[in-house]
């Protein structure tokens, strides 16, 4: 189903990127009952829409007036991008990263829960710093995924909240905006890296510490390598894995690639504090669909989730693009959990895949 019926009218979306048989649409209750609430309650014409997921939230909005939108995903960006296209709609209102002032309070602001917390103590701070004083703030989610802490910590950063009514499995959070900053979040985070200290911002994977996975591919990295070999650091996150490699490697030249603008701020953090003299490049984007230069050598440590969504969708559209960015003789090295199975999507993409390491949880492989 693609038709999306909303307080306006209606929408043809689809999920962005594209899947083939993709059993998932790209809006769900809590999308709607924040654009029913918005019919019902709005103060003014212009609305902030934060972490829109799919462009539900934005382009419906957009008959209600000027919209300007807050996000850290990139993915999320495009998927709004190829949805505007597809309706056949002007361009929306302003984009705003995390970081970004907004250039003007708006008249209220709608806003999907997003699955970290600390993203949301994060956003929730930024709001009570941007926003005039009693602007309506609505925060909406599925039911299964809303945190239990999500009104004292409305209350904690806002100085007021409260949940209303659920429906169809969705509930709405309330609040108005107390016009300053009440509580400091506490974030950036710091964690111990093979370094030292290394800056974690909010909604990061691995907040207080390094992971797992991550120590365990840091034993498994090159040991040698020629004078000027392009790699990429694929979903760096931090960008402990890059970075470690170009402290070995110091004339290699390092990209580091990730959807998340507050991770790639984070790899960017802590390139300028270990290695401040690197040549390094720094790619928002899906992956390495539309980077144009080829690799050497790729490390990827794939999630096998997107927001909610579980699954191997990711790890797929990561293995290809990295299939078609290698160089002749290029690697990819890549770590997954054993239980995942990766080799055997590998083994249809590569024609050697060998494995380096594993112990009880992960397994790391070469693919050339």
């Amino acid at each position: 189903m693609t038709t999306f019926e909303h307080p306006w009218g209606r929408l043809t979306l689809q999920r962005w990127p594209r899947r083939r048989n993709d059993p998932l649409q790209a809006w769900d209750n809590a999308d709607l009952y924040l654009l029913n609430t918005l019919k019902a309650r709005a103060l003014g014409p212009s609305t902030l829409v934060v972490n829109d997921q799919q462009g539900a939230l934005a382009l419906a909005s957009l008959q209600q007036g000027p919209v300007v939108s807050n996000g850290d995903s990139f993915l999320a960006r495009r998927a709004r991008c190829h949805n505007r296209d597809l309706n056949g709609l002007p361009e929306e209102g302003r984009h705003l990263w995390p970081f970004d002032t907004l250039p003007e309070s708006p008249d209220q602001v709608i806003m999907r829960v997003p699955k970290s917390l600390a993203l949301l103590e994060w956003q929730l701070q930024w709001l009570s710093e941007q926003l005039a004083k009693d602007t309506p703030v609505w925060l909406s989610g599925m039911d299964k995924h809303l945190p239990r802490q999500l009104v004292p910590l409305m209350q904690l950063y806002l100085g007021n909240g409260r949940a209303e009514l659920g429906w169809k499995k969705a509930r709405l959070f309330s609040a108005v905006a107390p016009g300053k900053r009440l509580a400091e979040a506490p974030y950036p985070t710091a964690v111990e890296g093979p370094m030292g200290p290394l800056t974690v911002h909010a909604g990061v994977f691995a907040q207080q510490q390094l992971d797992i996975g991550a120590r365990f591919f840091l034993e498994h990295l090159p040991g040698t390598l020629s004078a000027g070999t392009k790699v990429a650091d694929l979903g760096c996150g931090n960008g402990v894995i890059g970075l470690s490699l170009l402290q070995a490697h110091p004339s290699s030249h390092l990209v580091f690639c990730d959807e998340s603008w507050l991770a790639l701020q984070s790899a960017r953090d802590n390139v300028a504090r270990y290695c401040p003299e690197s040549t390094c490049d720094f790619h928002l984007g899906d992956g390495l669909a539309e980077y144009d230069e080829r690799f050497d050598l790729i490390l990827l440590n794939p999630p096998f989730h997107e927001g909610h969504v579980v699954g191997d969708y990711v790890a797929r559209r990561l293995f290809r693009q990295s299939k078609q960015a290698l160089n002749t003789g290029g690697e990819l090295r890549v770590i997954g959990n054993r239980h995942l199975g990766y080799h055997k999507l590998l083994g249809k993409l590569f024609g050697k895949v060998e494995v380096l390491g594993s112990n009880q949880k992960f397994v790391v492989w070469r693919c050339s």
